[in-house]
């Protein structure tokens, strides 16, 4: 039986076939809606009012996933290699800086919007690790400045998905770097937030209004906006998540507030999802918040990032120093008890832990040469004293080879 296909069919299959963008070699962009199901196509735009996308490239209707049905992130054709890749190696190793030159280079020279978009938001928060508030800024105004979208126009174009998040972080750079453009930023943030009903836009106005007074060191000021930023870890993941640890990193460090700074990095560990780069930093940060009040606690955190494959090489350095020291500590703490070192297993216990603290703060000394725990690390090691457990050098009298006993010359027999 010869089965006939309409000529409609025909041509539509015809036309797929024939289709360059069919082709295997060519790769898509995948977007995962959240039932599951996978779209392979081709991005134009990420909008406020949906992703743009295309299932053929350049030809036929652009079709547009609805945000509330899609899971983020998306997976863009190119970031598993180039300098997208490397600058996320880079930053995962902790060299921040050279992963901004290139999330620099994918946003300067990609033609993409991903490319852009993404690039200079990553390239900004590389800036921001490294403390460059002022460079930091520079990338994230890229954004802002080139992807707000245009309501007056027919059709409105409507802005980037990131484009509010772009804003939140260049304000929160210039709060950093106490430029007074952060109050301009906050204002005009406030101002679409009344404007729109975007209660979201006024809770990063009182974010970076927070921000500033913590640069400003008012502790008042700073706690009051804090409270007035509210934002949900379910509803905005990557903002909550920045300027919670902002707020803990400001108790902990401006404001030496440490039982308010450990609650925040607690509630941090509660609301992350599997992160383990995320669970690092805030496992360091509530470890040196927990050292001087409750250090077992501290140990816990701080070890994690010692046993545990995750966290940069700079944070295992840091948390290697500060855990070995407390275990350093907690010894002689035992060993200046002559009471307790007549206890066998006290005694033993001593002498496995200083072992452990020796181990621990040799790791640290061999950390990021650019690190100052480093330095720290090796000064502690030296004031150590020799290890008891080292293996003796050998005893070169004992072990040298006898030496040869000189034989009497022979005088030449008399003719």
């Amino acid at each position: 039986m010869t089965v006939r296909l309409p000529l409609a069919a025909l041509a539509l299959i015809a036309g797929l076939l024939s289709t360059p963008a069919l082709h295997a070699g060519e790769d898509r962009d995948v977007i995962v809606r959240k039932n599951g199901t996978k779209i392979a196509g081709f991005i134009e735009s990420e909008t406020t009012a949906g992703i743009v996308y295309r299932t053929i490239k350049g030809t036929g209707g652009a079709n547009t996933a609805k945000l509330n049905e899609v899971q983020f992130p998306i997976t863009y054709a190119g970031m598993d290699g180039g300098a997208w890749a490397k600058g996320q190696s880079e930053r995962d190793a902790g060299n921040y800086e050279t992963a901004a030159e290139f999330f620099n280079q994918l946003a300067t020279t990609g033609t993409r919007e991903w490319e852009k978009v993404y690039g200079s938001i990553a390239e900004g928060e590389c800036w921001e690790l490294a403390r460059k508030y002022t460079d930091a800024a520079k990338a994230f105004n890229l954004v802002v400045q080139g992807f707000g979208g245009d309501p007056a126009t027919k059709p409105p174009i409507p802005a980037h998905r990131l484009w509010l998040d772009a804003k939140y972080r260049l304000g929160m750079a210039y709060a950093q770097a106490k430029n007074a453009d952060a109050d301009k930023i906050a204002q005009e943030l406030e101002a679409l937030g009344k404007k729109e009903g975007l209660s979201a836009a006024e809770s990063r106005a009182n974010a970076i209004r927070a921000a500033k007074f913590a640069a400003d060191g008012n502790l008042n000021k700073f706690t009051e906006f804090m409270k007035k930023a509210s934002v949900r870890s379910f509803d905005e993941p990557d903002v909550w998540f920045h300027f919670k640890l902002f707020c803990a990193e400001s108790l902990r460090q401006s404001f030496k507030k440490g039982k308010e700074a450990a609650a925040i990095y607690r509630e941090i560990l509660n609301g992350l999802a599997e992160d383990p780069a995320r669970q690092a930093q805030i496992s360091l940060g509530l470890g040196l918040t927990l050292v001087e009040n409750d250090k077992e606690s501290a140990l816990i955190e701080l070890l994690k990032l010692d046993v545990l494959p995750y966290g940069s090489p700079d944070q295992k350095c840091e948390a290697r120093y500060n855990a070995g020291r407390l275990l350093w500590e907690s010894a002689q703490a035992i060993k200046a008890n002559s009471e307790a070192m007549k206890d066998e297993k006290k005694a033993n216990f001593v002498k496995e832990t200083e072992r452990a603290a020796r181990l621990v703060i040799s790791a640290a000394a061999d950390g990021p040469p650019k690190n100052p725990n480093v330095d720290l690390a090796k000064a502690l090691l030296a004031s150590f004293g020799p290890d008891p457990d080292a293996p003796k050098p050998k005893d070169e009298k004992k072990t040298a080879p006898p030496a040869k006993k000189e034989e009497p010359k022979k005088e030449p027999a008399k003719k």
